[in-house]
């Protein structure tokens, strides 16, 4: 007790500290201290169980490389322009918003803006901040004739990109790969799902139609395969 400055030991369950101050002992029981001679707080150490300090538990951390990769090949967002480009959406295409049972309208442009009555913004939330005076989610809310939501051609567009450049696959993989999103893509779509949410039970339900669809039977190796190409796809846009 001498040679320590502090002893902790265990009563009743709970922690008991004493600690040596000047020429007496400080004991610290569930906050309250008490003042005992020397001689008095040998004896009660001797009585008291020694307390083993419990390591604190290892937690992994779960690796992100997917946000990384997300984050990466999100460094250039997808445009107006690039919906015109890969044959998505045609110049003069009338875009429709609705915000409180009014109707508000837009234009696509040749150079991939949206034209509202002169005035043109690039982007669909810069559009719909200028007709609503506030911040918006352009994509969600300017939509086609057919119902169709820009967010949905972006669906699209990014179906019909990937996997992307240097995606480090062989030829036929990749192609595998693409045809595999935009099947997946346009059954989401079609059923008002998420492309880029995760769920295993959509996931399955897409293969089993889809193997209706084709009027054969997949092995397990086929299915294993298909699973883990829409694996590839959800590591780049899952939001879960």
């Amino acid at each position: 007790m001498t040679q320590q400055p502090e002893y902790i030991g265990c009563m009743d369950g709970r922690a008991i500290v004493l600690r040596r101050q000047a020429d007496e002992i400080v004991l610290t029981f569930d906050g309250v201290e008490a003042r005992l001679s020397r001689e008095a707080a040998i004896r009660l150490a001797n009585l008291l169980p020694s307390v083993t300090p419990v390591p604190r538990p290892v937690i992994k951390r779960r690796r992100r490389r997917s946000v990384q990769q997300k984050a990466k090949r999100r460094s250039h967002p997808e445009t107006i322009a690039d919906l015109v480009e890969e044959g998505l959406i045609q110049v003069g295409v009338a875009l429709t918003m609705r915000y409180y049972n009014m109707d508000h309208f837009g234009t696509i442009t040749v150079d991939g803006k949206i034209d509202i009555d002169g005035h043109k913004e690039e982007t669909p939330s810069g559009a719909g901040k200028w007709v609503i005076g506030r911040e918006c989610n352009g994509w969600n809310t300017w939509k086609l004739q057919d119902g169709k939501s820009l967010a949905d051609l972006r669906w699209m567009l990014r179906a019909k990109r990937f996997p992307g450049e240097n995606h480090g696959y062989a030829e036929s993989t990749a192609q595998e790969e693409n045809m595999l999103a935009m099947a997946w893509v346009d059954y989401a779509l079609v059923r008002g799902l998420d492309p880029g949410r995760k769920d295993n039970t959509k996931v399955e339900a897409f293969l089993t139609d889809r193997q209706r669809r084709s009027n054969c039977h997949y092995t397990e190796t086929t299915l294993n395969a298909y699973r883990m190409r829409l694996r590839h796809w959800f590591d780049y846009y899952d939001a879960s």
